[in-house]
């Protein structure tokens, strides 16, 4: 019994950790192909970039409406309301959280994406019942899209998809902003 109790109390403790993780994830928009770490936690996600030589992070805290975009070159981060055009364009959660409010979710099915289980989900535009917006495929154990198409912009291939998703626990700062970093916010 004393082992039944500890393997329960165990597997509480860790369950909030499993859905904690990091992944690459291949995003494309407006005919442009973009690599992105992803890390994932119970306080938010970040994505890590270089582009061009310029590195960058993005940062989303659950419960903030703001998103933050880091220049560690630059030492400076970039505040802007998460449904800004830059947020949207920047992340491609934001876009569809944006779009979310305006569509019907439609649950189509299961399906695994890259080895994880998933809902798939179509959102479909609520002013015109003929638009599919996007097709999310959405897993339960990480709560978070593992591939998403953006059927709007109308070019074929724009969406993201995450692959070598891998266990990851954040440090503290994870999802803040550095200090001595320049903040500016945009309008």
């Amino acid at each position: 019994m004393k082992k039944v109790i500890f393997l329960f109390i165990f597997s509480l403790l860790i369950l909030p950790l499993s859905a904690q993780f990091k992944a690459k994830m291949l995003f494309n928009t407006m005919d442009k192909h973009h690599d992105f770490t992803v890390y994932s936690a119970d306080e938010g996600y970040r994505y890590e970039f270089n582009e061009d030589g310029q590195e960058g992070v993005i940062l989303v805290q659950k419960g903030s409406k703001e998103l933050i975009i880091l220049m560690p070159q630059q030492k400076m981060a970039m505040k802007a309301a998460k449904e800004s055009p830059m947020s949207m364009a920047s992340d491609p959660l934001q876009s569809y959280k944006y779009h979310e409010a305006m569509g019907i979710l439609k649950e189509v099915g299961k399906e695994t994406v890259n080895g994880i289980a998933c809902t798939k989900f179509e959102l479909w535009n609520k002013e015109n019942a003929n638009q599919k917006m996007y097709t999310v495929w959405l897993s339960d154990k990480y709560e978070f899209p593992i591939k998403m198409v953006n059927h709007i912009d109308g070019v074929e291939g724009t969406g993201m998809e995450l692959k070598d998703v891998q266990p990851w626990t954040p440090n503290a700062d994870s999802f803040s902003i550095p200090k001595g970093y320049q903040v500016i916010v945009v309008p």
